[in-house]
């Protein structure tokens, strides 16, 4: 057998077991989802709603906040950068249903910072009136225990952020159901094993719970409003000021119902991007967590042996029937079938985005092109290496 055909066996290997140990860690971290919570005496709290345009199903997400069980004061601030944006006269119609929540509309001001959500985001949060303050994507769906649990939890841990697991749901087309697959079986154990294993807790934002006024002594989101991975730095911050993060087992559920497939690659390059700038080293992990990927090559190399073969059809199916548990497990609903099958095709798509993010540093953020510099500072994207490379030659013959 080649060499290199049993150095991507041996990768092979070592990426199932990686891949278990990640399933483990979920296993091990959702058992510690909080049997019991406080149902009274719990603080105020602003609900923080950035919005832009029309995501799919966005009157069932806002509306599951409006609908929470919480034993406490609740007011929703949402806020967008245009007066005008559809997502606003639907968060006001939605309102008006629910005349006992407290709801709030803000325009934000864009140019505040050079990412977009930062700034929108910024906007709502000085238009909250209590200090605890839950930001959550437009797009995320949330059961109504959700908001009285993670309070619970953090008062409980005496935690100063706390954030949410994420799971994909609501797939309808292939490109949701990857999408769906791959924050489901792959984001979130991973986020597990990086907590359960190296006791680093991932900061998500999808969801964050924070204070206001100890955000704002930290220095505020002054401190990420240029750069791209706002989450993980927040995170990094309040750890770097010896404050406790939490990463709660009470999962937010992103609703991807028809996301075309080029969308979900498009966020997933732009994350696998991110890592490469934040901790290179990080892509390794990314590579070895992909066994499909790892035998296909080995497949390809072993000149399609046949015996080789027949490992990469076993692996695809352990991994089929795998990732399905773990959907099932991480957001309770289990999935179908025929989008379960998609999961081979899902792992190769992430090889092809992976080798891609290893050269390109450019991204499409809320419209905008960007390149992502050191610590994901967001710089205004000047063209491809060789272009950037002849504008600098000439600038200095000139």
């Amino acid at each position: 057998m080649p060499t290199l055909t049993t150095l991507l066996l041996i990768g092979s290997a070592l990426s199932i077991g990686l891949y278990v140990v990640g399933a483990l860690a979920a296993l091990v971290h959702l058992r510690r989802r909080r049997r019991t919570f406080a149902t009274h005496a719990l603080p105020p709290i602003s609900l923080l709603k950035p919005v832009k345009g029309l995501e799919e199903r966005l009157e069932l997400c806002l509306r599951s906040f409006f609908e929470q069980d919480y034993p406490g004061q609740l007011e929703i601030v949402f806020a967008s950068a245009q007066r005008a944006d559809p997502a606003l006269a639907v968060a006001r119609r939605i309102a008006r249903d629910y005349p006992h929540v407290r709801a709030r509309f803000v325009v934000s001001n864009e140019s505040w910072g050079r990412n977009p959500k930062v700034s929108n985001l910024q906007g709502a949060l000085a238009g909250a009136s209590h200090d605890l303050v839950l930001q959550t994507d437009a797009n995320v769906w949330a059961p109504p225990d959700y908001l009285k649990r993670v309070v619970s939890e953090l008062l409980a841990e005496n935690a100063a952020l706390l954030s949410s697991l994420v799971s994909g749901t609501g797939e309808r087309s292939a490109g949701a159901a990857m999408e769906n697959l791959q924050l489901t079986a792959y984001v979130a154990p991973a986020c597990c094993a990086a907590l359960v294993i190296g006791g680093v807790p991932c900061v998500i934002g999808k969801s964050m719970l924070f204070r206001k006024s100890e955000l704002a002594a930290l220095g505020g989101l002054a401190l990420v409003k240029d750069s791209l991975a706002e989450d993980f730095l927040i995170g990094r911050h309040y750890v770097a000021h010896g404050k406790k993060v939490l990463l709660s087992a009470t999962p937010i559920r992103n609703v991807n119902v028809d996301m075309p497939i080029e969308r979900s690659l498009k966020r997933h390059a732009r994350w696998l991007k991110m890592r490469m700038v934040i901790a290179p080293t990080s892509l390794i992990g990314d590579l070895f967590a992909n066994p499909i990927a790892l035998c296909t090559l080995a497949f390809v190399a072993s000149d399609f042996d046949a015996q080789t073969g027949l490992l990469l059809l076993g692996c695809a199916a352990a991994k089929i029937v795998t990732d399905s548990l773990l959907v099932k497990l991480i957001r309770g609903v289990a999935i179908r079938p025929q989008h379960a099958l998609l999961v081979p095709l899902k792992d190769l798509i992430m090889l092809s985005i992976w080798c891609y993010a290893l050269f390109s540093r450019s991204v499409e953020w809320r419209g905008i092109r960007f390149r992502i510099g050191p610590g994901t500072q967001l710089l205004r994207d000047e063209g491809a290496l060789p272009v950037r490379m002849l504008r600098r030659l000439l600038e200095i013959n000139g």
